[in-house]
């Protein structure tokens, strides 16, 4: 008799992803990873359903804040930094102007 597998939501949640944005067919993933159609579409459902984001703890929840904040920096960093290149650049191209008309 065959050992009941069990997979985690995250798991789950990948493999559901994989099929509803197209990058594979529910067929697919049932060949690579020998798992049940049936069972997939239960995965879809549960999906749907929202029952994989329930179970984020407070944890998860704070590092993933973290993390958005840390990237809301390096976007302000590298927006102001692209700004400043953009003046050097243009401040360039005038003095190329003046010394080649």
């Amino acid at each position: 008799m065959r050992k009941r597998r069990s997979f985690s939501s995250e798991f789950k949640k990948e493999v559901v992803e994989a099929i509803v944005s197209g990058q594979a067919t529910g067929a697919e993933i049932s060949r690579e990873y020998s798992i049940s159609p049936v069972v997939i579409s239960k995965w879809k459902k549960d999906y749907k359903a929202g029952k994989f984001f329930e179970n984020a703890n407070s944890t998860d929840i704070a590092r993933l804040e973290l993390k958005v904040r840390e990237l809301e920096r390096l976007v302000g960093e590298l927006t102001m930094e692209n700004r400043m290149l953009k003046k050097v650049r243009d401040l360039n191209s005038k003095k190329k102007k003046k010394i080649y008309p």
